[in-house]
């Protein structure tokens, strides 16, 4: 952490003088348009999209969608994704393509890992801004599409994450959207052809969901509109076709490989994996009835600040209102077409649904802003609670000070918290002065939140965390056994996070052996498989734990192999 070494030679003098600089600087702030405020605040979105991206290791599920594109890559083979050697059934390989790409251009590193995600993300706020400029107005597409970004879960969680979920939303999103603007336009060959060439994408990264998405949307959209005749046009017909056939044409592709039945039974078993088809009867009853009404909640939570803007589409005229506009109207019924299944899905998580929320925010900022200039109960609300919000955040900048976590970082948390402070609080003194613009000034206190949250939890985590020390013992474990491959003996696992960084530190990725060899190192389940050996029949070099699981890292010599069997 170079920068942090730089920032503990500043005098405390110097920061006392450069606060005071900042806060006089406040005082005099030109008045900004709205305008100049938005731009603002895309920059400040987009410096936090990328700062410290690359610096946290890689964790949760990240590990398992890079370990499968270096096993492509190894092998050679790209239809038929692999996890340790053995085939991977779970997911469709194109995401996996996505992160060999990018790490083929900008190398094997995490920031080239999470970079799609981070593209992905931008690029349904573009396409929101896109559309949403033709069928609103720009200022309704701009803040759609800057609070979709700004949404909780996903600024501060997912978009920092190598994981599938929102390319797969883009793709979707992409195809729900064009079909909505052809059609519009009576171009129904486009309207369907772009629609199930973008769904294709999607089931080729995650399966059947890109289905019901298109299935619920189509049919749905078209029966509103009392268009049945559109299911059975020539362009609807032919293209379903053709979507159907690039389905076939991958799995005969994948046919060559494997068998077919069991990749679909492990897409099948993945898809209901959120759902209660296994599960008894009174289990099912309880966890749906739980899941039903907390999955609401969560998604609320999730879409924050953007939920605010609820208090807006309380209205008597609330329908008459999403009438008068199609592009409102065709929200409205894609997210109450779709998010049923979710909802009585126990399994089901808001990431799954990530595409959706675009519809919900374009509802919520067409009645913001249609709503915005009658000074009525649901306008003071809404900036008496930004208010508070943009008060708090120069408190969270101080509150830095008291968290042990982040001792580590020793003076240099003093400019971070300092000057935090000092530009959140003229954030807010600009909020008392001009609240008309309060969704704008929340916008652009939750960007430089998340540019604090960069310069220190980020950090944080690449200084302390599980997948810290999981990345420091792969390389350990590469170091010991100077590169020579490493199996895993049978059908267990250790963590993910140490098996990609064995595979990004080594010549040739972690897989699986059912047989054991000579003179080949073996990770090996100690209570379940060494036991059952002779201790003079291997070598122990060390150890790695996994949860309530130790794992020998062993040779086996030819002769006392030979003997034992």
């Amino acid at each position: 952490m170079i920068w942090a070494t730089k920032v503990r030679k500043i005098p405390n003098v110097y920061l006392c003088t450069l606060a005071q600089t900042l806060a006089c600087s406040a005082m005099k702030f030109p008045v900004l348009s709205e305008r100049q405020l938005v731009i603002l605040s895309t920059i400040l979105i987009l410096i936090g999209l990328f700062l410290n991206l690359g610096v946290q290791p890689l964790y949760l599920e990240e590990p398992r969608r890079i370990m499968i594109a270096l096993e492509m890559a190894e092998n050679g083979q790209y239809i038929a994704p692999t996890e340790l050697g053995d085939f991977y059934y779970k997911k469709p390989p194109i995401f996996n393509w996505l992160l060999l790409g990018s790490s083929a251009i900008f190398g094997r590193t995490e920031w080239a890992f999470r970079l799609p995600t981070v593209l992905s993300t931008f690029g349904m706020a573009l396409l929101l801004w896109q559309i949403g400029k033709q069928y609103l107005s720009e200022r309704v597409a701009i803040f759609t599409a800057l609070l979709f970004v700004c949404c909780s879960g996903i600024f501060f969680y997912f978009s920092l994450l190598a994981e599938i979920d929102l390319f797969y939303s883009l793709v979707t999103l992409a195809s729900l959207l064009y079909f909505f603007h052809f059609y519009q336009k009576g171009q129904y060959w486009w309207a369907f052809g772009l629609t199930y060439l973008l769904g294709l994408i999607g089931a080729l990264t995650k399966g059947p969901p890109s289905v019901l998405f298109l299935g619920f949307t189509i049919v749905g959209y078209l029966g509103w509109k009392k268009d049945w005749k559109r299911l059975f046009s020539l362009a609807h017909i032919s293209c379903g076709l053709l979507f159907v056939a690039g389905i076939g044409v991958f799995l005969g592709a994948y046919a060559q490989y494997h068998p077919i039945e069991n990749f679909l039974q492990g897409l099948w078993g993945q898809s209901s994996e959120m759902t209660v088809l296994e599960e008894s009867p009174s289990e099912v009853v309880m966890r749906t009835l739980r899941h039903f009404f907390s999955f609401p909640l969560s998604t609320m939570a999730d879409i924050l600040p953007g939920t605010l803007l609820l208090v807006f589409a309380v209205r008597r005229n609330f329908w008459q209102q999403v009438k008068a506009n199609e592009l409102i109207l065709f929200s409205l019924l894609v997210f109450l077409v779709n998010i049923p299944v979710y909802m009585v899905s126990p399994g089901a998580r808001q990431r799954y649904i990530y595409m959706l929320y675009p519809f919900l925010l374009y509802i919520l900022v067409y009645f913001y802003d249609f709503y915005q200039t009658k000074k009525d109960w649901r306008w003071k609300s809404f900036r008496v609670v930004s208010g508070i919000i943009l008060a708090v955040l120069p408190v969270g900048a101080i509150v830095l000070h008291f968290i042990p976590d982040l001792n580590f970082m020793a003076t240099s948390l003093i400019p971070i918290s300092i000057v935090g402070f000092v530009v959140l609080a003229a954030l807010f003194w600009y909020y008392l002065k001009h609240s008309a613009h309060s969704l704008v000034l929340l916008i652009i206190g939750v960007a430089i939140a998340r540019i604090i949250f960069d310069l220190t939890v980020l950090p944080q985590r690449a200084h302390d965390s599980d997948a810290l020390r999981e990345q420091i013992r792969a390389k350990e474990l590469v170091e010991l056994t100077k590169g020579a491959p490493i199996y895993i003996y049978e059908r267990r696992r250790i963590s993910f996070t140490t098996i990609v960084y064995l595979g990004l530190y080594s010549p040739q990725t972690v897989r699986r052996k059912y047989e054991l060899e000579p003179d080949t190192f073996f990770l090996i389940d100690r209570e379940r498989y060494l036991s059952d050996f002779p201790k003079e029949a291997y070598e122990v070099f060390t150890t790695v734990n996994y949860y309530d699981h130790v794992f020998d890292l062993v040779k086996f010599s030819e002769e006392e192999l030979e003997t034992l069997e």
